[in-house]
């Protein structure tokens, strides 16, 4: 397989041997080029040497298990897609895993993961908008930025439409009285 020809960089962490190598298999077959892991130490000593587009990793392991790796790595910066794998997983398992960063969880024994896979390694494109939202400081606390944003907001449509409350209503969702209130709380004259 040529570089031009691969797809993306897939780590496969798992000690089940014929899981691993039917998932290698298959992505192999698609032109993903594929490295296989047994245990959380060992995808450790690789990621520090090499890089990937996409981690499969399954829950129950031997040693280290996937959930504390994942916590870890997320904890350290990791920013490597992580995808959580597992046969016995609980519905509570696979909540932890999307709030401790995994991108997904997928049910053991895996069947048509490929777009999945497809759809994580395919880079979306970002709709272009027709205006940037300027003078917000990102370290800020959400509320503080969205009052920024909500004051931008207000002000353009307010301007492109002399004023007219009924009119900004309308187009920011909104009823009158609740745009009337936001704006006083925003220090938006609406002369």
């Amino acid at each position: 397989m040529s570089d031009e020809s691969i797809l993306g960089r897939i780590l496969i962490i798992d000690d089940e041997k014929h899981n691993t190598e039917i998932i290698r298999d298959i992505l192999e077959d698609v032109n993903y080029r594929t490295v296989l892991a047994r245990s959380a130490n060992e995808a450790k000593t690789i990621v520090a040497v090499e890089d990937f587009d996409l981690v499969l990793m399954d829950v129950w392991m031997p040693g280290q298990d996937g959930m504390s790796l994942l916590a870890e790595w997320i904890s350290d910066g990791f920013d490597t897609p992580i995808v959580m794998m597992s046969g016995h997983a609980e519905p509570i398992d696979i909540v932890r895993a999307l709030k401790l960063g995994a991108i997904d969880f997928l049910k053991k024994p895996l069947h048509d993961f490929l777009p999945i896979v497809r759809n994580i390694l395919t880079p979306q494109e970002q709709p272009e908008s027709n205006q940037e939202v300027s003078g917000i400081d990102y370290s800020l606390k959400l509320k503080e930025a969205r009052n920024i944003f909500e004051r931008q907001y207000l002000l353009h449509h307010l301007s492109l439409n002399n004023n007219n409350i009924a009119t900004v209503a309308e187009k920011a969702g909104l009823e009158r009285t609740t745009l009337y209130r936001k704006l006083k709380d925003l220090g938006i004259d609406k002369k």
